[in-house]
């Protein structure tokens, strides 16, 4: 007669006896190991027990210990108390002194994470617990109400599971959310309280890359809206035009940019830049190109930063300048359109060379053409027939 029997593998059972009983106890876990695996005995050819005992489980733990800690978590997960969350516990503090949530804005600071950063996940992990979907802005950056998901109601953070991240991610991608951030918090949540699967929610950010890629606004309307600011606003004229002859220099680059580090013999100015909140600033050479270094010449003779004003009343001055000049093109950050400007006027300037645009403004030529210079099928077509005449 053919005995069949289940052979025992640690990695699988273990984990199961573990998730079915409930328990880590190295005893209880033998317990669930004999009484549900079997072996067949050699010498008699019949079916008997599997004993292990409890130091083997134990071991088996400390050579696995991020798997020991996942099944840790679950375990933790399946033992919750009824935990009762209100509006309450959303406002004033309140929510920053949940455990978990605690445990998770310690963890972001041993990462070096800013409290502006943390401040911001926050109030991401505490849209998620309310089941609130991210705000779907128009063009003119108006904000569609928030959707509430139906039958969610209101999730203590210590209850989200990875089932639960799951569904809302998949609602965002149904509403049309950018949902790239918030599934940064979801990760990085369900990684702090040591969930198996946290990994399986992307931070990629293909779903966004190149969305703003194709922003171009014509040589005419760059024109109208430097007569625009230069009529309302001379500093917003001033540093907008430094940002697009220049480069494309960032915001806050642009802003602090000073005459000491200009080389009038050259016509360089030395700014300090960061790709991103997190990353080191780099000391960029841009080219100032002569027609507008005679406009910036008497500042730079005087002296000191070669712009007055606060990025706040920048930023409002220019959004009143593309509602006013260009209400058609959605324009999502005012000052960085700048930087957009000047890949996309100076790949048509040189006839779409990615190399040389790609120095000037600092990127690599493969994020050029992902974020900032992309071109649309009319344009190529126009573009290409302009060139095979010449040939």
């Amino acid at each position: 007669m053919h005995v069949m029997s289940m052979r025992y593998k640690p990695q699988r059972d273990i984990p199961s006896a573990v998730r079915e009983l409930k328990s880590l106890s190295p005893t209880e876990i033998c317990n669930w190991i004999r009484n549900h695996r079997t072996k067949k005995n050699e010498a008699t050819g019949r079916r008997e027990q599997v004993i292990r005992n409890p130091p083997s489980i134990s071991n088996f733990f400390k050579r696995h210990p991020k798997l020991y800690k996942e099944l840790q978590a679950e375990i933790a997960e399946y033992s919750l108390p009824d935990v009762g969350i209100s509006e309450a516990d959303f406002s004033n503090g309140a929510f920053r002194k949940i455990p978990s949530v605690e445990k998770w804005i310690l963890q972001l600071r041993s990462r070096g994470a800013k409290e502006a950063t943390i401040k911001y996940f926050i109030g991401i992990l505490k849209n998620i617990c309310r089941g609130q979907l991210p705000h779907i802005k128009r063009m003119k950056r108006e904000k569609l109400p928030a959707i509430i998901l139906e039958d969610w109601g209101l999730k203590h953070p210590r209850a989200l599971t990875l089932e639960d991240c799951q569904k809302f991610n998949s609602a965002m991608r149904e509403n049309k959310c950018e949902t790239r951030n918030y599934r940064l918090v979801m990760r990085n949540f369900l990684r702090s309280r040591n969930i198996a699967g946290w990994d399986t929610i992307s931070g990629r950010l293909a779903e966004q890359k190149g969305k703003y890629a194709h922003l171009y606004a014509k040589k005419e309307e760059i024109a109208k809206i430097f007569d625009w600011l230069k009529s309302f606003n001379y500093e917003a004229y001033l540093i907008s035009k430094f940002s697009f002859k220049c480069g494309g220099v960032r915001a806050l680059a642009s802003l602090e940019a000073h005459a000491k580090y200009v080389n009038s013999e050259d016509r360089t100015i030395i700014v300090f830049e960061k790709s991103n909140r997190n990353a080191p600033k780099r000391r960029v050479v841009k080219e100032i190109p002569d027609d507008f270094y005679a406009e910036l010449e008497p500042r730079i003779k005087k002296g000191g930063k070669l712009f007055n004003t606060e990025a706040s009343e920048l930023r409002k001055i220019l959004r009143a300048s593309y509602k006013a000049v260009i209400p058609h093109i959605d324009v999502p950050m005012p000052f960085h359109f700048w930087r957009h400007q000047f890949a996309q006027h100076m790949l048509r300037a040189t006839d779409w060379n990615y190399a040389l645009v790609a120095d000037l403004g600092g990127w690599k030529i493969q994020t050029l053409q992902d974020y900032y210079g992309a071109f649309d099928r009319k344009t190529l077509k126009s573009y290409a027939r302009q060139k095979l005449a010449e040939i």
